[in-house]
């Protein structure tokens, strides 16, 4: 399987990344990543894009908005005249003492496929704690919103959305879609629209340990009451053997996060909407707590948890595991995506079954052909393992972001059958950076050799 690092060579490790195929033109890709917000770079978010459908990258940053001093959390997208979009939080320190930092949703528009970009608005609006935003634009060819650009975050507890109307618009008004169902923090959510147009919300929250989606049915101007979707074993982040030396400020552990990735697909006879996560596996000994941490002859692991509704997100059925093997590894950062063009399911993560010390992860990916009903077997994307607990590992001291190693998240996005997964990826003790692959579907288990391909 040939793996391709895109974010190419530099300075600065890089990881957290996204990436979104054009649903217009599947040649043009584009992708993000954050660049070492442990002590912060003299460099904004890293932008990477292709023009011939992933076979080379070109790479290049976000300016940074005046006073700013570095950017995290990325996320792209594109509209349908072409134009790329990517969200950033810029970070302002504070100017006194008694200050607090200011982080805005600053948006950025290309309209040379990423080779150039330039500062276009705020998406937070007024707020200054922002955190974890995620963008997708509307893609549907008959939705009445199509090209309307979502974003969602949280700032502070509760969790936002916002919109823009469209590539000659402009950005709306935030709105609250949380309320007092959400006890604690809904950081980690996720958006995702349907071919009708219906907007999903998603978020997960740290006190109740639920997890709630929104919907909305006019275009992002408002959102119906939450619906709990699941509840979770842990809270907000699992520490884990590969996953277990970054630090926040107040010098807290935090692994692999229960950050949600969804999904949505409408046609006249479906009404399907998805949600993934990491969690605890439930099992004996692993119902609650902040998991394995170092110690890799734990029984208590991480899964990759799926669940679904069939009704427009109104009901969801009972949350399950995708793949549950009986040895001790770990899987977490899943992201999920649905093929608008015949709604196959895909999900990608890391996972170190491979590894009987359990520190080296690669990444996997499984499909369903049924609508989230059975999963295929985990098939292994990665052509060399990653660890993020050896030497020369970004694990960062106490700062903004205080290491990444692996990040929050990892990116996926495709169309017609062709995928484009992004990844944190060190192999051979090299630094933290961004790679990817092709993966076509259906996969067919005896011929893995079709996994990868050069693009047509």
């Amino acid at each position: 399987m040939q793996n391709l690092r895109i974010s190419g060579v530099q300075t600065f490790p890089q990881s957290e990344s996204d990436i979104r195929v054009s649903f217009v033109d599947r040649m043009k890709i584009i992708a993000a990543a954050n660049v070492e917000i442990t002590s912060g770079s003299p460099l904004g978010q890293g932008q990477f894009f292709s023009q011939d459908g992933g076979e080379t990258w070109g790479q290049t940053n976000l300016p940074l908005v005046k006073g700013d001093a570095l950017h995290a959390d990325p996320a792209v997208d594109w509209t349908s005249d072409g134009t790329a979009w990517a969200i950033t939080i810029g970070y302002r320190p504070a100017q006194k003492q008694d200050e607090l930092p200011i982080l805005k949703l600053r948006c950025y528009r290309s309209v040379d496929g990423g080779a150039t970009w330039s500062y276009d608005a705020d998406a937070s609006g007024t707020q200054g704690g922002t955190d974890r935003d995620v963008m997708w634009v509307d893609h549907g060819p008959s939705s009445p919103f199509r090209d309307n650009i979502y974003v969602t975050w949280h700032n502070g507890g509760p969790a936002f959305v916002n919109r823009r109307t469209g590539p000659s618009g402009s950005w709306q008004t935030p709105v609250q879609v949380s309320g007092p169902e959400t006890t604690g923090t809904a950081v980690g959510g996720d958006i995702k629209t349907n071919r009708a147009g219906d907007v999903f919300a998603f978020w997960p929250d740290t006190g109740s340990q639920n997890l709630f989606a929104a919907k909305s049915t006019n275009g992002g101007a408002g959102f119906a009451a939450p619906v709990a979707m699941a509840t979770t074993f842990g809270s907000f982040a699992i520490a884990i053997p590969a996953f277990n030396q970054r630090r926040y400020i107040d010098g807290s552990t935090s692994g692999p996060a229960i950050y949600i990735s969804g999904g949505a697909c409408r046609t006249p006879a479906k009404d399907l909407v998805y949600a993934v996560w990491t969690d605890l596996s439930g099992e004996a000994g692993c119902t609650s707590g902040s998991g394995p941490d170092s110690d890799v002859t734990s029984k208590c692991k991480t899964r990759i948890w799926f669940t679904r509704s069939i009704d427009g997100g109104a009901n969801w059925e009972a949350a399950r595991m995708i793949n549950n093997q009986p040895s001790l590894n770990d899987q977490f950062h899943p992201r999920l995506a649905v093929d608008d063009t015949n709604g196959q399911l895909i999900v990608v993560y890391y996972d170190t079954v491979a590894d009987p010390n359990r520190v080296q992860t690669d990444l996997w990916m499984q499909q369903s052909l049924d609508d989230g009903r059975t999963w295929g077997p985990a098939v292994k994307v990665t052509t060399a393992p990653t660890d993020e607990t050896s030497a020369g590992a970004d694990t960062g001291g106490a700062g903004f972001g205080a290491g990444d190693q692996y990040g929050d998240y990892i990116g996926l996005s495709g169309y017609g059958g062709i995928f484009f997964p992004s990844w944190t990826d060190r192999r051979n003790g090299a630094r933290e950076e961004i790679w990817t692959t092709q993966i076509r579907l259906p996969v067919s288990l005896p011929w893995l050799s079709l996994l990868l391909v050069s693009p047509p």
